[in-house]
């Protein structure tokens, strides 16, 4: 099927595809290295089975079980957005991310579905990056529906919640939920108790309604309200704060908050000193500075 491969000619400090994919939005993505030394990505989106192949001056897609879907992955990849326009207005309220740009142009905000985002972040809470790709690829393969097989990897349909509602707490357990397995069923009962496009329905509300909802709902804290706000509710002003973001938020604006435990109100502190200078786009430059921090970078 490789012979279906599609060339889209959008260069890498547009869409920076393994920047984007590593940064810790998602955890269904693959990387394939073949025998030619080339890089394929496999992954899913919504209905469909990717295969993506950077290259120089852009990348070689193809999605299944049917081929030729681009307006799914222009929406995936927000590439509606207009990264340089914002690259110069971080730059000049905040010159210090000028070198968190530089390492990783192209880096964009997944499209992601509400309810795969729902479910990935409450299972990242305290867990490994590795832990959390296995945990969410065996929910899927389990409670999923099969979509295609490409090199011998089977691609699934994230499950809605009225599938891991009925979910099997010792099926979670052994597939690495732990503690969280009665966690993510209870979640789960609530979300499809809500109506099939509950989570969706807050995509068109205001952030704060839509954080407010999210918190509401037991065992989700600011942190993981945030993440399904930014990834799965396209909230782009919402703003994470982890460790790694809260190390930056407090060596740059706020230093008397170091020795300060992350309450709400310090939370809503940094976020906000964040958002004074970023703006709408909080959320994408939050992940800038992230990633960079992620890789042991400290240049800003």
């Amino acid at each position: 099927m490789l012979d279906k491969l599609e060339w889209a000619a959008i260069p890498s400090s547009t869409l920076n595809i393994p920047a984007t994919l590593e940064c810790g939005q998602n955890f269904r993505w693959a990387r394939l290295i073949s025998g030619d030394n080339s890089s394929d990505w496999i992954g899913v989106v919504e209905d469909f089975a990717v295969r993506l192949r950077p290259g120089e001056s852009g990348f070689w897609w193809q999605t299944y079980p049917k081929n030729g879907q681009w307006d799914l992955l222009h929406r995936y990849f927000a590439l509606d957005v207009d990264l340089g326009a914002l690259y110069d207005d971080w730059i000049v309220q905040e010159p210090r991310i000028a070198s968190s740009i530089a390492r990783n142009a192209g880096l964009r905000i997944l499209r992601q579905e509400a309810e795969e985002a729902f479910f990935s972040f409450l299972c990242a809470s305290c867990n490994t990056v590795s832990k959390i790709k296995r945990s969410v690829r065996a929910l899927a393969a389990e409670y999923g529906e099969p979509l295609a097989e490409i090199d011998g990897r089977s691609l699934y349909r994230f499950p809605k919640a009225t599938q891991l509602a009925r979910a099997s707490e010792e099926m979670l357990r052994a597939s690495l939920w732990g503690y969280r397995a009665p966690r993510v069923i209870a979640a789960a009962r609530t979300v499809a108790e809500q109506g099939e496009d509950w989570l969706q329905s807050l995509r068109d509300v205001p952030y704060r309604e839509a954080h407010h909802e999210l918190t509401s709902l037991h065992g989700i804290g600011d942190k993981i309200a945030d993440c399904i706000c930014l990834f799965g509710l396209w909230h782009d002003e919402a703003c994470p704060i982890d460790t790694h973001v809260r190390q930056i938020a407090v060596r740059l604006y706020k230093p008397k908050l170091s020795q300060k435990s992350l309450t709400p109100i310090v939370y809503e502190t940094l976020a906000g000193a964040l958002r004074q200078r970023f703006g709408q786009y909080t959320g994408w430059a939050q992940q800038y500075l992230f990633f960079d921090d992620l890789q042991h970078i400290e240049d800003i």
